[in-house]
């Protein structure tokens, strides 16, 4: 007794200090993080000529100072929203146990440091819209600022990042399990996306490949250096165990982040650089260079820490290291985005105006025709770069079960990499060089998106895939395995998995999107754009997964019900391609009328061809999926009678005879 005493009796203040010191030292490190960052910001500004005085508008102090302190906070922000929640949601370690109603003591950290990130995100991103109106108005010119900013779609696209990021605040500071913290990051991660149509990608002459370039470099950033920092910052009140499992939980992901970085890097940097040689002969491409360098170091000292899982002083020192040189990184970037590319990103004074500022590209010279839907190619290199990735993603998994003995049908492997690539043709290939031109490209890639690309995706069954390549979790935590089954047997998922209801999304769309100005909106806007084709896919996804699907659904269906589903929405296809080539007027015809390159008769004749496409070509998968429904139903009644068969061979027919029984009894009369 006199020997525990000592011992107990201390350890309530020895813990208190610590943890007192260790939030001080993580303020500090914040402070120095984010005077770091500016001072890049402004050393890059300065070389590229950005902080020069404008000649046309004159700039308010408040502009050239304020807006970089206001994008570094913004960016702050943004890593942890994304670090943190994202480390909550997927790295930590569990309690032992499966309880995604509760948050233990370090994964609550994480949410409410991810909630606080978001947070700062939040004020930034309003902080961000007077001073874009102000940069816009000018110093002096005593306008509206806030009215200025939101009449132009930068200012919109802004209020929209901060409304998505309020979302996840409240989600984030008010989760009470990890499903809420789920939900936050997703609000997130659309706000980070939302990212790549501000700056100079909005407004960047291939606008498409732009655009997409940014959004990949900003998820993949946001992954990155969010998920460093937010286990730097979470690494004192974790176990070295829970550190050790974290990191190697991290490492994956940032190996896929820094492929993508380089991959995004490189596409970026050929817009907006004439050559290599701008890179050491321009302010602009040196400053890309020091990033380049700087983000090369992230990757070295990034592999360095995940070679010392076990040496904590060690990953403090790295970790420590890595922020620095990370918030010179994002110091650069915040210049680049406030500097003028030596590629001039303007509509150039020659050549069709309209379509280039409309589209970003000019139609293909060859004559619209269905073998140059196979010939002509634009290439779309984010869309290429998803394709590619699934198809490894799924090539890898499959290799793991090989190495591990186990059998995988080739023909789902088939399948689904024929799904990749005609995703790559969807969205690169000719008729997404004339989609935006033509109503009838455009229809071709519609039902590919619909009838084409899902089935092929769907026969190669992914979720059996990742189920059986992916080991379980037993800690407690949820991983991409955990959360991709809990999403297909949660509530919503039965509901929408009914195939009435998955019928009415399929076919009920198509009356919302192109009888309402809905698709006139997805032609001006990218974002539109991107949202038409992930409804697309979607629900393309969701119909040929309810009838032909091989991933387990959440209840059985019957085959029959597949099968009128089936041929109510093929009878409402066909009706509604008769009102598409019926209809007497034009859909979004503003848009074509902006793009001036056919008349009305011409727009009219285009526009029935593009209804004939949509009922000839939903035939051919329609009947398709008959078939596959009804193969697997003759399948699945001889599996049935095999099983009775098994079952009558090892209770020697024991139902049977009671059957047998149960008749005669009714034949004999009643007393």
């Amino acid at each position: 007794m006199s020997m525990s005493a000592p011992r107990t009796r201390p350890a309530a203040p020895q813990q208190a200090f610590p943890r007192r010191v260790g939030h001080t030292a993580e303020s500090a490190i914040l402070a120095v993080l984010v005077l770091l960052t500016l001072a890049a910001a402004f050393a890059g500004m300065a070389a590229t000529g950005a902080l020069r005085p404008a000649a046309l508008v004159p700039a308010s102090p408040l502009v050239t100072w304020g807006l970089p302190a206001a994008r570094v906070l913004h960016h702050l922000g943004v890593l942890l929203a994304i670090g943190a929640g994202g480390t909550a949601v997927l790295l930590l370690p569990g309690p032992g146990r499966r309880d995604v109603h509760t948050l233990h003591p370090p994964r609550r950290r994480a949410v409410r440091l991810a909630g606080y990130g978001a947070l700062l995100w939040t004020i930034a991103a309003l902080a961000l819209i007077p001073l874009g109106g102000l940069e816009a108005a000018g110093a002096g010119s005593g306008l509206n600022v806030w009215q200025v900013a939101l009449s132009t779609e930068l200012g919109r696209i802004q209020l929209s990042i901060a409304i998505l990021a309020g979302c996840a605040t409240l989600l984030l500071l008010f989760a009470r399990g990890t499903v809420m913290a789920c939900w936050g990051l997703a609000f997130a991660g659309l706000g980070v996306g939302a990212l790549g149509l501000a700056g100079h990608a909005g407004a960047s002459l291939d606008h498409i490949n732009a655009v997409n370039a940014m959004m990949l470099h900003l998820v993949a950033v946001a992954v990155w250096a969010g998920g460093l920092l937010a286990i730097a910052l979470l690494a004192p009140g974790l176990t070295e165990q829970d550190l050790a499992t974290t990191i190697r939980r991290f490492s994956p992901w940032a190996l896929a982040a820094v492929v993508t970085i380089a991959f995004s890097g490189l596409l970026s940097a050929s817009i907006r650089l004439a050559g290599w040689g701008d890179l050491l002969t321009t302010g602009y491409g040196q400053v890309v260079l020091l990033k380049t360098v700087g983000l090369l170091g992230l990757a070295v000292l990034g592999a360095a820490q995940r070679a010392r899982l076990g040496e904590r002083v060690r990953f403090r020192h790295l970790a420590l290291t890595e922020g620095v040189v990370m918030a010179l990184v994002i110091g650069a970037s915040i210049a680049l985005g406030r500097s003028a590319p030596p590629v001039p990103q303007e509509i150039p004074a020659v050549g069709d105006l309209t379509v280039l500022s409309l589209v970003g590209y000019l139609p293909p010279e060859q004559e619209f025709s269905p073998l140059a839907l196979l010939t002509v190619w634009h290439a779309d290199w984010g869309s290429i770069a998803i394709g590619v990735a699934m198809a490894g993603f799924y090539l890898a998994g499959v290799a793991r079960l090989r190495r591990r003995g186990d059998d995988w049908p080739w023909v789902r492997t088939i399948c689904f990499l024929a799904g990749c690539f005609a995703f790559i043709w969807v969205l690169s290939g000719g008729a997404a060089a004339w989609g935006k031109f033509r109503f009838d490209a455009h229809m071709v890639q519609h039902m590919a998106m619909m009838m084409i690309v899902p089935p092929l995706w769907v026969l190669g069954a992914p979720v059996t895939l990742l189920t059986r390549a992916v080991a379980p979790r037993t800690d407690g935590s949820r991983g991409i395995r955990e959360w991709v089954l809990a999403a297909l047997h949660s509530g919503y998922a039965r509901f929408v998995s009914s195939p009435p209801i998955a019928g009415l999304l399929f076919v009920g769309s198509l009356v919302i999107f192109y009888f309402t100005p809905l698709f006139e909106a997805a032609m001006y806007h990218h974002l539109g754009h991107i949202l038409m084709s992930f409804h697309f896919l979607a629900s393309g996804y969701l119909f040929a997964w309810v009838l032909i699907g091989i991933d387990p659904s959440t209840k059985p269906i019957n085959p029959v019900l597949k099968l009128i589903t089936l041929l109510v929405t093929l009878a409402f296809h066909a009706f509604f391609g008769v009102a598409l080539t019926s209809a007497t007027w034009i859909i979004a015809q503003d848009w074509y009328q902006d793009l001036g390159m056919y008349s009305l008769e011409r727009l009219e004749l285009i526009q029935v061809r593009g209804g004939s496409i949509m009922w000839a070509i939903s035939e051919v998968p329609t009947v398709g999926y008959a078939l596959i429904v009804a193969v697997w139903w003759m399948r699945s009644e001889d599996r049935r009678a095999r099983q009775w068969d098994r079952k009558a061979d090892r209770d020697g027919g024991a139902e049977l005879e009671a059957y047998n029984r149960y008749l005669a009894g009714l034949d004999k009369p009643e007393n």
